[in-house]
C-alpha cells in the first residue's frame, strides 16, 4: 500500500515539475521558432531577389543586391507595447505596415499576431550588398529580449551579368530563452 502512495507522489511531482520548469521552456522554444521560420523565409526570399535578374530604371540589367532600405514591422520596441498588442503580448498583424515598399517587393507579410518585431536592413551591390534580418522579442514583457539575426553578403563571385550567391548567411542568437 505504501508503495503505491509513494509511486503517486512521485508521478504526481514529476508532474508538478514539468509544469513549472518544462512549460516555460517549451513556450520559448515555440516563440523561438516563429522567429527562426520568418528569418530563415526573409533570408530566403532576399537571396532569390539578389541572384534573379531585374531591369533597372535605365532598362539595364541591376546589379546584384538585396532588396534596399531599412524596415520594422512596428515602430514599437516590442509586441508588448499596448499599441500593437493584442491584449496577450503579441504584435496584431498591421495590414497597412505590410503595403510599404521593401516588405511589398519582399512579398512578405504576416496575417496572424505574431510575437516578434522583424527587421530589415540592407545596403550595397555585388559583393559589397548586404542583408542583416533581425527579431526581437519579449514575450514575458520584462523589458529583456530575444534578438535572433541572420546576416548575409553578397558573394565575391557576383559579377554585373552573373548573380551569384555561394555563401552562406550568419546566423546570432541573444538571450534566446528571455
Amino acid at each position: 500500500m505504501n508503495s503505491r502512495f509513494l509511486i503517486v507522489g512521485l508521478l504526481l511531482l514529476a508532474t508538478v515539475t514539468t509544469l513549472f520548469w518544462g512549460i516555460p521552456v517549451l513556450v520559448r522554444r515555440a516563440h523561438a521558432q516563429e522567429a527562426l521560420l520568418n528569418l530563415a523565409k526573409l533570408v530566403r526570399i532576399s537571396d532569390v531577389y539578389y541572384v534573379k535578374p531585374k531591369p533597372g530604371v535605365d532598362g539595364e540589367r541591376m546589379l546584384c543586391q538585396f532588396p534596399q532600405g531599412e524596415i520594422r514591422t512596428t515602430l514599437a520596441k516590442s509586441c508588448c507595447d499596448p499599441s500593437v498588442n493584442d491584449g496577450e503580448g503579441r504584435c496584431d498583424p498591421a495590414k497597412i505596415e505590410w503595403n510599404r515598399s521593401l516588405w511589398k517587393t519582399l512579398k512578405f507579410a504576416l496575417d496572424e499576431p505574431h510575437w516578434f518585431v522583424y527587421e530589415i536592413k540592407s545596403s550595397g551591390t555585388l559583393a559589397n550588398a548586404s542583408l542583416e534580418v533581425s527579431a526581437y522579442g519579449d514575450a514575458d514583457c520584462d523589458g529583456h529580449f530575444s534578438t535572433f539575426r541572420f546576416t548575409h553578403h553578397g558573394d565575391s563571385g557576383a559579377r554585373a551579368d552573373n548573380c551569384v550567391l555561394a555563401n552562406q548567411p550568419e546566423f546570432i542568437a541573444i538571450d534566446p530563452n528571455e
